[in-house]
């Protein structure tokens, strides 16, 4: 598993089939729902020559990783999660909604993870088949990003948290949004600003009001971490579009600083957004990276033609096998991703012979540790488990569906077969 990135649509715009899917192999991709949104919304956009809409969504969708990505939560039901009194990691691990517990005939606990809602209905984007309901999203979507006075929204905010302060530039505008959430007057204030700001229903405000107030007021950074920066991300942009920093006339702006609401939850970022270029950085932390989307492209491009150039006997073993970790050759930018995280490359032949390593008693011991589980899932006593039950898990099962070929890569070794749909 590669490293953990955050990407935009700007992004993966850019790639070929085969640039993609080099991609999906070499990094664990965290899909936030702010890219399934935007994805819909093209569906409201008139085709482009002969090219339909439909066309160019499936095209993007073909494109979007599947190997290793992980459907992020929506932000505003994790900041619930987390006002109620569930923490929320913030540790470059994305966020995923659902999963079952279910105990095996050994007594030991597990998760499994169906295929994301999203997933499937990427399944079936990919054959240009768009539900009514997903036509009228898009056109609704796009209607309310079109009529959206982020200005005058910029104005009530600055009112409603008493900001006088007026920023020069990105970095300034920055430290006031800290100040004012990290601060620690107008405590309550801020609370109930971030339930406004961010959306949350505002029939739970009493409970985490008072859940707040026994804890005895602490500042919102203490209380709700994830919470906090999510409003951190607000309140700057307000600040910044007040100022016109950011200007209040693109409407999509509003859309690509909510991708900033995930950056908790991986280790790099990747766009080739000139908003995001300007303002991610400022938001990462020490451990966390921002790269370029074109540079990106190219650094794939090169590794594509690397995986391609090796001996045929190794690439039928598919591109999961060969391309499961970088070539150990500083040349490659995502080598030196990876060794800038301290995760392991590995030299030429190794990157075959150490999966090969793996005997076949113990792959077999992993698939029946799966099939128990799977088992598991479906008997009617489940029973209860206890928080620290679920959170110390001994396994964790995640069901998707991966196509035996995508572009000019087989990403499976022989011996596996598909289903008729692959």
């Amino acid at each position: 598993m590669g490293p953990i990135a955050l990407f935009d649509k700007s992004f993966l715009q850019m790639l070929n089939v085969d640039e993609a899917v080099v991609f999906d192999a070499l990094y664990s991709a965290v899909i936030c729902p702010i890219f399934y949104t935007e994805v819909l919304a093209d569906l409201a956009k008139e085709s482009q020559g002969d090219r339909t809409v439909e066309r160019m969504v499936a095209d993007l969708v073909r494109k979007t990783p599947i190997m290793h990505s992980t459907p992020n939560q929506l932000h505003s039901s994790i900041c619930l999660t987390e006002l109620s009194g569930n923490p929320i990691e913030m540790r470059c691990v994305p966020v995923r909604a659902g999963g079952t517990a279910v105990r095996n005939a050994d007594g030991e606990v597990g998760i499994i993870f169906d295929e994301a809602p999203e997933a499937k209905a990427f399944d079936r984007w990919q054959s240009g088949r768009f539900r009514e309901v997903e036509r009228d999203f898009a056109a609704r979507y796009r209607k309310l990003l079109s009529t959206f006075d982020h200005g005058a929204t910029a104005k009530l905010a600055k009112q409603m948290l008493s900001i006088q302060d007026a920023p020069r530039n990105l970095e300034e505008a920055l430290a006031i949004a800290k100040d004012v959430v990290h601060g620690a007057g107008q405590r309550f204030l801020t609370l109930k600003t971030a339930f406004s700001l961010l959306g949350l229903p505002q029939g739970q405000f009493r409970k985490i009001h008072e859940r707040w107030a026994r804890l005895g007021r602490p500042q919102l950074p203490e209380f709700a971490p994830y919470a906090a920066h999510c409003l951190l991300v607000d309140v700057f942009f307000y600040i910044a579009v007040d100022k016109k920093l950011i200007s209040p006339d693109r409407s999509s702006n509003r859309s690509d600083i909510a991708y900033l609401y995930y950056l908790p939850f991986a280790m790099i970022f990747i766009s080739n957004d000139k908003l995001h270029r300007r303002v991610a950085p400022l938001f990462l932390r020490d451990d966390q990276m921002f790269i370029g989307g074109d540079e990106l492209k190219r650094d794939l491009g090169a590794l594509d033609s690397y995986f391609w150039s090796r001996p045929e006997e190794e690439r039928q073993q598919g591109l999961l096998r060969l391309a499961g970790y970088p070539p150990d050759e500083d040349r490659f930018l995502t080598t030196r991703i990876w060794q800038q995280l301290k995760m392991r490359t590995r030299r030429g032949q190794e990157h075959i012979n150490s999966v090969e390593s793996m005997s076949l008693p113990a792959r077999d011991d992993v698939l029946a540790m799966v099939r128990q589980m799977q088992a598991a899932a479906k008997r009617a006593d489940v029973g209860g488990f206890t928080r620290d039950e679920i959170d110390g898990a001994e396994h964790m099962v995640i069901e998707r569906r991966v196509p035996l070929q995508r572009g000019k890569w087989r990403l499976f070794p022989p011996g596996v077969k598909g289903s008729s749909a692959d």
